[in-house]
């Protein structure tokens, strides 16, 4: 009998280097069925199409905030909250769940962790809970990663320790992929727009704005989703 599948498509906010200026490291991932996926693409290219005239557009949640390139089209406040209104609307559906984690590089530094050992307790935590997840109705495993040369190793290396360490992990999550942006991959477009607002939420940063407000609901309903809950953890 054939099992379903479940994608987890990851992606991450600000750096785990002491060197960046970012107060927090965030893992950011959508965690969508994969008889899902098209559908889910299918929408996000006619949002697209909808409000930036091209479909092959790439979400950045740095442009997108600070409304650069096609999303210059967010300095008139009405066109940003609708098209974060229909995109909330999208991953209202309870098909999608999202799973982030949190590192106060702050603290980490503090307790004596090195950059990368943030690294690869973000990276453990988001696989075991991946795994709690597939688990929770029998379904496999597929992990999709936008590739950063300097993070890869950290999150192929949770994989094998995963394959090391746990039969249910071996036998459940079957396949890793790095992939770029030009992948056009929705779901890892998604994760990146999303993952600053995950700080937000676990009460690290505070919303400045309405459209930050609505992300943070949308966040708080996944969470407290009684069959598909989503995941929001601060390793420290």
């Amino acid at each position: 009998m054939n099992k379903n599948y479940k994608i987890l498509s990851i992606d991450e906010s600000g750096k785990a280097s002491y060197k960046h200026q970012s107060k927090l490291f965030i893992l950011s991932a959508v965690l969508i069925a994969e008889n899902y996926q098209s559908k889910l693409d299918s929408q996000i290219r006619k949002l697209k199409k909808k409000f930036l005239k091209n479909e092959n557009v790439v979400f950045h949640s740095r442009d997108m905030s600070r409304k650069k390139g096609p999303f210059s089209i967010f300095k008139d406040k009405k066109i940003e909250t609708k098209f974060w209104s229909e995109l909330v609307s999208i991953l209202n559906l309870p098909e999608i769940a999202f799973i982030f984690i949190i590192a106060n590089k702050q603290k980490a530094k503090k307790l004596g962790w090195q950059p990368k050992t943030i690294l690869e307790k973000s990276f453990f935590r988001l696989l075991e809970l991946f795994l709690i997840q597939l688990t929770k109705d029998g379904s496999l495993g597929r992990i999709i990663a936008e590739s950063d040369t300097n993070q890869d190793k950290f999150l192929i290396n949770a994989h094998v320790k995963h394959q090391n360490q746990n039969l249910s992990y071996r036998k459940n999550v079957t396949s890793l992929s790095l992939v770029t942006k030009a992948n056009q991959d929705s779901s890892i477009q998604i994760a990146d727009a999303l993952g600053t607002i995950a700080g937000m939420q676990s009460g690290q940063t505070k919303p400045k704005n309405r459209i930050e407000q609505i992300k943070i609901r949308l966040i708080e309903r996944k969470l407290h989703d009684p069959i598909n809950p989503s995941y929001l953890e601060s390793l420290i």
